[in-house]
C-alpha cells in the first residue's frame, strides 16, 4: 500500500475489528479456564472429560488444580 492508498477510517475499522476480535478470545479463554476450574473443584469428571469438554489439555488441567 502506497502512502497515497492510505485511508485513515478504513485503517481505524480495522483496528477496532482486531482489537474487539481479540478481547472477545480474551473472554472466552478467562471462561473456559473458570469453567474448567468449577469442573475440577466439584471433583465430579475426570481430567479427560474435563480436558474434553472445555478443550484444554490435561497438562493445563494440571496447573490449574495447583
Amino acid at each position: 500500500m502506497s502512502i497515497f492508498e492510505y485511508d485513515k477510517e478504513e485503517e481505524e475499522k480495522k483496528l477496532r475489528k482486531a482489537e474487539y476480535e481479540a478481547g472477545e478470545k480474551s473472554g472466552i479463554q478467562k471462561g473456559v479456564l473458570n469453567t474448567a476450574r468449577h469442573l475440577l473443584e466439584l471433583n465430579l469428571l475426570s481430567l479427560e472429560n474435563i480436558s474434553r469438554a472445555t478443550g484444554l489439555s490435561i497438562d493445563e488441567l494440571k496447573k490449574l488444580q495447583q
